[in-house]
């Protein structure tokens, strides 16, 4: 197991090794002498915990260009900004995403992005994602949160800085190869947050590229196995960055993604198999074939032929960006339709998908304490109650969908006990909650085959929650008792 595994590291790093020598031979990087020195050392202190503009360029009529302190990243990184090509008073927001090799200059120094978006209403933000890993990536004493940046630290920046859309129906997300599956991986992640993806020619299936994720893991800085753990030991952290895994978050996103077959467009000067362009495409058939199974709509337009190059990508931004207007008014009615006019955020039903301890989506705060990762689905939610799979504890802070001080009879039925409760909805009309799920997942002492099921004991055990108002006391209970003293009185 251990040789097939460098063989197929050899490989994998062997392809995109060809693949950066043939983009060096072609001029197809941006330049890599431009530095950061310029701006002198990082800041320190009470600057290094707050997300600020170090430098910003006007490049040309459209094109901004920022260098910007992330505390997420602990350091400096550069986005570029393309305006409106028609302006306009609120405009929708595209994160265009770049991929592993590249930077925040290349969609508009090589992708042609400012002259395909110059009569596109979006604004295009371009950030800047290192070695492309898109994903928390911890090693040695540095901490790099690129999802905090991109979705968190970046979307507040935009927003408080530009007159955008900020609901769902305003926020896109891009990008090729890397970028794409970014794209996809963060609207699964978000699914409340984004209302459309597109990805050209990316891996949305991480198992099925591991050795490219792990040489994204060493020009990171890290170690091989450094970004998710070990494929079979640590399969959850795997499937819970898998854009292929979470695709049930996605059945109310816009979604598109394309890859071409790796084999030369005609007038083409290469004449071999792309072997990274051809492996990218049978993640997009899998990612197809998943989200045909589960009745979502989608675009999924395998090419004949086509390169992993920038041809193929303004090709795909050029087509996408067109057709993204009529695509979005087509989502909208079609999640009227479902829904029967209900919203999520009136407490019409939802299911989410995650393997993140802590997350938030629609209004729901959740937080669930545990030994080892593990995907959870919190399932069916809507305001009478919800369901959660795995093992632990958890918390919950519903949205204000409650009647501000009303009482409330909470049940948990779980594999280990049934609970009843009552508690009251605060000012705001939240409640605030904690319950017991499966016994809680741990370590067993001797590791073997005969104590391994203690690894995954209880992921698979489901916990119900069940919310109702409580009954309110009949008339004749809430009638005064007469006191001894009362047929006296009225004597």
């Amino acid at each position: 197991m251990i040789q097939r595994r460098h063989i197929m590291l050899s490989v994998g790093a062997r392809a995109v090794r060809a693949l950066t020598a043939a983009r060096n031979r072609a001029g197809e990087f941006p330049g890599r002498n431009q530095t950061l020195t310029f701006l002198g050392p990082e800041p320190t202190g009470e600057d290094a915990t707050r997300f600020h503009v170090r430098e910003k360029r006007k490049l040309s009529r459209r094109l901004r260009e920022f260098f910007v302190y992330s505390p997420a990243l602990s350091r400096t990184v550069g986005l570029r900004v393309l305006l409106p090509g028609t302006p306009s008073e609120v405009a929708d927001v595209i994160y265009l995403f770049h991929g592993s090799g590249d930077d925040f200059r290349s969609w508009t120094d090589l992708g042609a992005a400012e002259r395909i978006t110059a009569e596109s209403p979006y604004l295009v933000v371009m950030p800047d994602a290192g070695a492309a890993s898109y994903s928390t990536h911890a090693f040695g004493d540095t901490l790099l949160d690129w999802p905090k940046f991109h979705t968190g630290e970046l979307v507040d920046f935009v927003t408080g800085r530009y007159s955008v859309n900020a609901e769902r129906g305003g926020q896109i997300l891009a990008g090729l190869s890397m970028g794409g599956y970014a794209a996809m991986k963060y609207a699964a992640w978000h699914p409340d947050r984004y209302c459309a993806a597109a990805a050209f020619s990316s891996p949305l299936d991480p198992l099925a590229a591991v050795p490219l994720m792990d040489i994204i893991s060493l020009r990171e800085g890290g170690e091989p196995r450094s970004l998710f753990g070990d494929p079979r030991r640590d399969k959850a952290e795997w499937l819970a960055n898998s854009p292929l895994h979470l695709a049930d978050n996605l059945a109310a996103t816009d979604l598109w993604f394309t890859a071409g077959s790796g084999d030369p467009d005609p007038g083409e000067a290469e004449e071999h198999v792309d072997v990274l362009e051809a492996s990218v495409s049978h993640h997009g058939e899998s990612f197809h074939q998943r989200l045909s199974e589960l009745g979502i709509r989608h675009m999924w337009t395998p090419r004949a032929t086509g390169l992993h190059n920038w041809f193929a990508w303004q090709r795909e931004l050029g087509e996408w960006i067109t057709a993204l207007p009529q695509r979005l008014a087509a989502q909208a009615a079609a999640d009227r339709r479902s829904r029967g006019g209900g919203q999520v955020s009136d407490g019409a039903a939802f299911t989410f998908i995650t393997g993140l301890p802590v997350f938030s989506v629609h209004g729901w705060e959740v937080s669930i304490s545990r030994r080892r990762a593990q995907l959870v689905t919190f399932g069916q939610v809507t305001t009478a109650g919800f369901t959660l799979n795995g093992a632990g504890t958890f918390r919950i802070r519903t949205p204000a969908l409650y009647h501000p001080g009303e009482k409330y009879e909470l049940r948990i039925s779980s594999p280990l006990s049934e609970s009843v409760s009552t508690l009251h909805a605060d000012a705001q009309g939240r409640l605030d909650f904690t319950g017991r799920m499966a016994g809680a997942l741990h370590d067993p002492i001797v590791p073997g085959r005969r104590t391994r099921h203690y690894r995954t004991w209880g992921q698979d055990e489901i916990t119900h929650v069940t919310i109702a108002p409580c009954e309110p006391a009949p008339a004749a209970a809430k009638a005064r008792k007469p006191h001894r003293g009362d047929a006296a009185d009225k004597r």
